[in-house]
C-alpha cells in the first residue's frame, strides 16, 4: 500500500494525490473538523469544479478506477493540517 502526506493550501487549488490507475483509495485529513473537497478525472480539474465535500469522515474508493484524484482545501485551515492517502495501485 503506498501512502503519501500532503500538506495544500487553499491557494494551491486542485492538488493530484494519486496517479491514474488506484484498486482503493483512502483520503482523510488529520483535523476531521475542517472540509476537503475530492474530485477525479483524467486531467486536472477547472477551478470552478466544486467536487465532493468530505466533512468529518475519510474518502473512500475501493473498486479499480483509472481516475486521477484531486483534493483541494478550504480557508482557515489548521497550521500542520495534512492530508493523508493510502491507495493500491491497479495491478498492470
Amino acid at each position: 500500500m503506498a501512502t503519501a502526506n500532503f500538506t495544500i493550501k487553499p491557494e494551491q487549488g486542485w492538488v493530484a494525490v494519486t496517479t491514474a490507475g488506484v484498486s482503493f483509495l483512502r483520503i482523510r485529513s488529520s483535523t476531521h473538523n475542517h472540509p476537503f473537497y475530492v474530485t477525479s478525472g483524467s486531467s486536472a480539474p477547472a477551478a470552478t469544479v466544486l467536487g465532493f465535500k468530505v466533512d468529518c469522515n475519510d474518502f473512500w474508493v475501493d473498486v479499480p478506477t483509472t481516475d486521477i484524484f484531486y483534493v483541494r482545501t478550504t480557508q482557515n485551515q489548521p497550521t500542520g493540517n495534512t492530508i493523508s492517502v493510502f491507495s493500491l495501485p491497479t495491478a498492470p
